[in-house]
């Protein structure tokens, strides 16, 4: 579903690292390694079609990425909260979908509750800690079923407890055909792929 061929990400004419060969399929979830200057978030960026100041080819289901950036099938999450604090948490997610089906909103209800916070949807945004505004940027991304959903600096956002949790809506997305990569600066369980930027080279281990 992703293909990476020949890669060489840049910024400002300088060379990051490069890329021989990545492959991504449907339903499978990768974990990008690397320190904070590293390149990982611009990676992300370029696949979502943010970026382009790179050599090589991105294609999603064999188009180039850009193409889906257009029409929000793939999902960047990234340090900054994409959230309207004064709008409810229900808001907050349902907002991009174009109508709320019941199955939906029974979907939506079950990982409120995964997320602990089924008895506040209701409620206002605005005083969310930020781990929980991630999950529900997380569950927004999710419940959308886009063909791919990025998320920078995942460890940044979760402790061990809540990352349970975030494994399970990350679940409902691969179960609905997602992809998922994610950046970190260590190591993750229960990826498919895990890969680590190193030497200006990303490596699969």
């Amino acid at each position: 579903m992703l293909k990476i061929e020949n890669l060489a990400l840049l910024i400002e004419y300088k060379k990051l690292f490069t890329v021989d060969s990545f492959m991504l399929a449907d339903k499978q979830k990768a974990l990008i390694l690397g320190n904070n200057d590293s390149g990982k978030s611009l990676f992300l960026k370029a696949i979502h079609g943010e970026h382009t100041e790179f050599e090589g080819n991105i294609f999603i289901k064999e188009k180039p990425a850009i193409f889906y950036k257009k029409r929000k099938k793939t999902i960047l999450i990234e340090n900054s909260v994409k959230f309207l604090p004064k709008e409810s948490i229900w808001k907050n997610i349902v907002l991009p979908l174009p109508k709320e089906k019941s199955r939906k909103k029974e979907k939506i209800i079950e990982l409120c509750n995964i997320a602990g916070l089924g008895e506040i949807y209701n409620s206002n945004a605005e005083n969310l800690s930020y781990s929980s505004q991630k999950s529900v940027e997380l569950i927004r991304a999710a419940i959308q079923q886009p063909y791919l959903i990025l998320i920078d600096d995942l460890d940044n956002y979760f402790d061990d407890l809540k990352m349970a949790k975030v494994n399970e809506i990350m679940k409902y997305a691969l179960d609905n055909g997602t992809s998922i990569i994610c950046t970190s600066k260590k190591k993750l369980e229960d990826f498919d792929i895990s890969c680590r930027i190193q030497n200006g080279k990303m490596v699969q281990l």
